[in-house]
Order: structure tokens, then sequence, then C-alpha cells
């Protein structure tokens, strides 16, 4: 019997039990009750505009999700839990890598998504991806997130290309302080969290570290036509994908009111299987991240706010990236041949250190109608060895941005800007411009219009590596190009949001996007720099080129309403025009024409907990390979038989009176057991890759104390 199989059966054994349960009496909720809808639309945000403002009257698109829904959804990743968003695109590649993206554009190793915690960033500098599964911080550490809908680059810079993800943690005070997670599943899955705070006086404290443990699915793709590989196809024979230690610790002193100092540090160290070209074999990467972090407000004496922010990451890796040529002949089977290799065992080793410091003055006048930030920032990337030559990047930055309120309360206008001074790239400008009316207490208008910008990362620019074809005499030279461009992104979307009654909620969005001088690594190479040596042997030259323009329509709609305080239920959708995109030659962009979700939850004033989620994600192109044919159309890596899936997650959880704030659960993702290929790829050379998911299932036990 499968792990899948003993899970589903311990996983029925789990309801009927909690079925008996709820006939019990005297059973109730400690603290997650749901918030009203007055409460979602008036909760303060600071992704909108740097500082705190309501949700409601954000001058650009904002989703956020709370506390709340992460602690009933039962799931085990932030990607995870990003998913039931209509305009997060989630690519799962393997159990140690998964791709996020906003509005399609999804790619492995995706460069244009701008992740902060607190306002840090957690986009890694040197390759320009975020390492998710990395993050120094858990899910119970996490009090929101905030989810900004296409470019932010006048309020956060180079790389809020496609969006911004500001993950913010729990404050030092508050109900409930700590949290207890212990969790088990298939996949030999193990997860063990602790976040504990203690608030005294001008004093407080909070820590919180885990450790979590996975191994890969080691699953083949099954389309026809095509040589088989999976993407956690490993040399190695090490089944260990993820492997990962985590620890924060913050402190917050208040000396007097209208000052406060936190300074925070906190650490990852594991091991993961990153995918570094489509279909090469996997080799464990060795990572560390470090990080310091401290900020400063103070309270001036005309009401304004000047907030200091300083913080360092470090992120050191090893890794063999690829097995030797000795190893892929002697021991890869039929099929396997083809993968790239390096002549002799290498161990990249590197690091990169990344310093930033920022300074802004919020500030308001007009009796509070007119709202203002003002801006300063400086950050220094410096890389040492790996693979990237030693090179450093400096970039010093301003911004500005306003909103006001007229006097008649049904019109409030929002306009940004931002000049990046790239040591590399030069100079650019992210700006946004903004109306919102407000026609009655029930119903909000946004028109807004942005310009955002990507720079190159490190890699991009100067990477230099050389591989070999096995049996294809062939030699692949791999390096940056220090020439490239920065991409661009201008956007317009028009919002509207129509509360109906006291629970019952529908948003509407149209948009469009429109790309320029995209980067992408044509795996053809460049044909002008073929070389050949006396026994024949040619060595192709690829690089990161900026390639063309594309553009990007989309339509979402939304619908939340709040049943009761124990029961609600969400809806979204998004449909895309992402033809430009997916056809790009030298790019392969993962981007679904539609994708809808569902999501229901109630809690039994005796204390027991159900919530289901449903996701329906279209194929991502609509030809068909079919089957006898030598490869699929397109001149470069392609997405053909990309299929649609439907993922049904199940949480079931019951919550204990006699030691209140104790919750144990069961979940299931996939509950269907419907396989599913998130991420595959074709190419004659390599064949197909990817990988096939079915049903995972957890079980744990959380305690809020």
């Amino acid at each position: 019997m499968s792990i899948a199989e003993k899970g589903s059966k311990a996983l029925l054994l789990f309801t009927m039990t909690f079925l008996s349960i709820v006939a019990q009496e005297g059973l109730e909720f400690d603290d997650l009750d749901d918030m009203t809808l007055e409460e979602l639309l008036n909760m303060e945000i600071v992704s909108a505009t740097r500082s705190s403002s309501k949700l409601s009257e954000s001058p650009i698109p904002i989703s956020v999700i709370t506390a709340q829904d992460i602690a009933q959804s039962g799931l085990d990743s932030i990607p995870a839990v990003l998913s039931r968003l209509a305009e997060i695109d989630v690519l799962e590649i393997g159990t140690s890598q998964t791709e996020v993206s906003i509005r399609g554009k999804n790619i492995n190793f995706n460069r244009r998504l701008l992740v902060l915690i607190d306002g840090r960033t957690e986009y890694n500098d040197l390759f320009g991806v975020t390492l998710w599964h990395a993050f120094p911080i858990g899910l119970n550490d996490i009090e929101r997130i905030e989810v900004v809908r296409g470019p932010a680059s006048a309020l956060f810079g180079a790389n809020a290309f496609s969006g911004v993800i500001n993950i913010i943690t729990k404050a030092v005070d508050g109900d409930r302080p700590s949290v207890l997670h212990l969790a088990a599943g298939s996949e030999s899955a193990q997860n063990a969290h602790l976040f504990y705070r203690h608030h005294k006086g001008k004093f407080g404290l909070k820590a919180s570290g885990g450790v979590q443990t996975a191994e890969s699915h080691e699953t083949e793709v099954a389309f026809p036509g095509f040589i088989r590989i999976p993407t956690t196809y490993n040399f190695q024979g090490d089944d260990d994908s993820l492997d990962m230690t985590r620890g924060t610790l913050s402190l917050n002193w208040g000396p007097r009111e209208g000052l406060d100092f936190k300074l925070s540090a906190g650490f990852s160290d594991g091991e993961l299987e990153l995918f570094p070209q489509p279909g090469l074999p996997r080799e464990d990467w060795d990572v560390e991240t470090t990080h310091a972090h401290l900020t400063v407000d103070y309270q001036t004496t005309a009401g304004g706010m000047l907030q200091l922010a300083a913080y360092f990451n470090g992120f050191e890796y090893e890794t063999p990236l690829l097995p030797t040529t000795e190893s892929v002949l002697s021991t890869a089977s039929e099929g396997h041949t083809f993968y790239p290799s390096l002549n002799e065992a290498t161990l990249f080793e590197g690091s990169t250190d990344t310093f930033d410091v920022s300074l802004q003055y919020v500030g308001h006048a007009m009796k509070e109608r007119f709202n203002y930030v003002l801006g300063l920032e400086s950050r220094t990337i410096e890389n040492d060895g790996g693979l990237v030559a030693n090179s450093d990047k400096d970039i010093h930055s301003a911004f500005a941005n306003f909103t006001y309120r007229l006097t008649n309360d049904h019109w409030m206008i929002g306009a940004g800007i931002r000049v990046d001074d790239d040591s590399i790239t030069d100079q650019d400008i992210g700006y946004t411009a903004s109306v919102l009316y407000f026609p009655s207490d029930t119903l909000n208008i946004r028109l807004s219009a942005r310009r955002a910008f990507r720079a190159p990362s490190l890699f991009e620019l100067f990477s230099n590596i050389e591989f070999n074809v096995p049996r294809q005499n062939n030699l692949v030279r791999f390096e940056g190009n220090p020439n490239l461009e920065v991409e661009t992104i201008e956007n317009l979307d028009l919002t509207v949001t129509a509360k109906l009654g006291k629970s019952l909620q529908l948003t509407a969005e149209l948009f469009f996007e429109e790309y320029q001088d995209l980067i992408g690594n044509p795996d053809s190479g460049l044909l002008a720099d073929i070389e050949f040596d006396s026994e024949n042997l040619f060595t192709t030259t690829t690089s990161f080129q900026n390639l063309s323009d594309a553009d990007n329509l989309g339509l979402q709609l939304g619908l939340v309403w709040v049943v009761s305080e124990h029961a609600s239920l969400h809806a979204n959708t998004i449909w895309l025009d992402p033809s430009d995109l997916n056809d790009l030659s030298g790019e392969t962009f993962f981007t679904p024409e539609y994708k809808v979700n569902l999501g229901w939850h109630w809690r039994h004033a005796r204390g027991f907990l159900i919530q289901v989620d449903a996701h329906y994600v279209a194929e991502t192109d609509e030809e068909e390979f079919k089957e006898g044919d030598v490869s699929p159309q397109g001149p470069n890596f392609t997405r053909e038989n990309q299929e649609s899936y439907t993922i049904v997650n199940l949480k079931l959880a019951h919550s204990f009176k006699a030691l209140k704030g104790l919750e144990i659960y069961a979940a299931s993702r996939n509950l269907l057991d419907e396989d599913y290929v998130a991420y595959y790829e074709f190419d004659t050379v390599l064949k197909a890759s990817g990988e096939r998911f079915g049903r995972e299932v957890e079980g744990g036990l959380s305690w809020r104390f």
C-alpha cells in the first residue's frame, strides 16, 4: 500500500472520528473568528504607499491574506497559501523549488517578482529569484501577506516588475502570543516550528525557529512520444530534496512615546534541489542565508513620521551544479544521455552580500486629506566567486508619492515616482498615477496607470560556465551579457469594488500590460560565435539577450461572502490573453489562459472546523502534440501538452476546550488524487522534463498559548 493510500485511509478515519466529536458538548474556538467585510476594508496596509493606509483607499490594486486565512488553510508553504488568489500563478517544479508570479509570466527561476519580509527584500540579488523554501520564517510568524497586483517600481524600485508580495510578520504584542506547530505527512515530510513573543512595558521580544524536511517525488512525466525525464532525476541517488533549518529573533524598544526601535536577525541553512536549466539533472545546493534588519520610527513635532531602515542580507551556496561527463555516460539509463555535464568534478562556491539603507518622511496636511512620502534609498551588492565572476553593484534611489482626498469625499487622486541610478544599467524611472471615485459608501472605482522596470541580475550580467553535451560532440559556453538593458512594463487597470449589504463583496478588474526588452536566454545559442577545433568539436555560446516586446490583457473577478462569524466563502477567477508571452522566443513562460478558485470554511461552535479549497488551472497552450511527431512547433523550449488540472484541498480540525488554543488537524492536498504536471518542457535534444504530482496528506497539531 502506498503512502498516499495509507494517508487517505487515515484521513477517512480521522473524518469519522471528528463527526463523533462534534456531537460532544462544550467546545469553542478561541481567537480565529472571521473579520467582517467592514473590518477587512478598513484594514491598515503598508504596501500601497510605503506608509499606513486603509485597504479600501489603496491607490493601486492590492490583495490581502490574513493570519486567519493561513491558519484555516491547512497548507504548509507560503506559495501554496498564495495560490488561493486568482492573480497568483504557482509553478511547482519539485519539492524544494516553487516559482510564483503575478498575472502570468511564470518561468523556471522567475526573476520578475519582488518579495519582501517587513520591507526587507527576499529577492535574491545574485540570481534575481526568490528561494521560497529558504525563508527564515514560518507560516506561524505571519500576520498578513499584502500582494500588489501589477508593477510597483514607483514604490519599491527595480524588480517590482510584475508585482510585490510583502509579508508582514506578527508584532510583539497580541492575543495568543506564541504558537507551537508539529506536522508530518507523505513524501517523508516533517515540519516543526515554534513562534514565541513577549511584551512588557517598553520592551518586546519575538523569536521563531523550526526544521523542515521532505523527499522528492521521483516520478516521471508520462506523455506519449517523448523520452520522459523527471525534474528530480539525480545522478547521486539522493532522495532528500528539502532539508532546511530556520530561525529569527526580533527585539523592540520604545524608550518614549513617538520613538520606536526594532532590530531583527535571522538565518536559514540546509539543502535544496534547484533546477538550473530545463532538462538538466539536479545536484544538491547547500544554501545559507543570514540577515540583520534595523528600523527606527520617530514621530516629529509636526505630526509626521521619520523612518530609517537598514538591513544586511547574506547568501552563501555550494553546488556541483552538474554531474561529470564520465558519470553521465556510466550511470545514465537510455534516454538520459543527452544531459549537459562538466569535464571534471567542480564545486561552485560563492557568496553575495546586500547592504541597504533607506530614509523616508511620512507626512500629512490639509486635515490629513493630503498624505505624502518622501525618501532616499541606497543599496550595495557585493559578490564573491561561485557561478559569477567577482562583481559589485550600487543602486541609489529617490522616491515620492502622495494621495489627496478631495473635500467632497467622493474623489481621491494619487501619484508616485521613483528614480533609480544603477551603476551598471544607469538611470530608470518608475511611476504611478491613480484616480479613485467613491459614489457611495458601498461602491469604489479605481483607475491607475503604472510603469516599472527590472534590472538584470548579476548572474544574467556576468555568469561564465562551460559544459559538455555527451555523445553530441558539443561544448556549450554559457555566459552573461554586461550590455543588457533593463526590462520595462507599462500597465493600465480599472477596478470596481461593490459591497452588497454587510456580508457580500464583488470585485472586477480589467488590466492591460505592455512589456519591452524582455530578457531571455535563446536556447539555440549565438550562431555567429560557433567555433570548431582540430577534432571537429564545436563550441556554442549562449547568452542572455534583450529579446522582443509583448503584451498581456486580462480580466479578474472576485467574490467574498462572510456568511457568519464562523463561516465564509470566497471565489475568484482570472482570464488572460497570454499568446504573446507564451510564444516569445528565448523565454519559456507558463501562462494559463484562465484559472478558477473556490474556497469555503465552516467552524462549529463546539470546536470542529472544515476548510475546502478547489483550484482549476487551464492548459497553457491550446494546441496538442500528436504522438509520432518529431518535436512540437516553436523556436524554443515549448509548453505544448501542458494540460489543465484541478486540485481540491481539504482540512479537518478540532479545538479543545480543556486546553484552550490546541488544535489537531488532518489535511489533504489534491484530495481527489488527480495527477497533474505544473511544469513541463520539451526540447529536441534534452527531450521532455517535468514532474507529476499526486495526493499529499499531512496531519499534526498547532497550539497557540
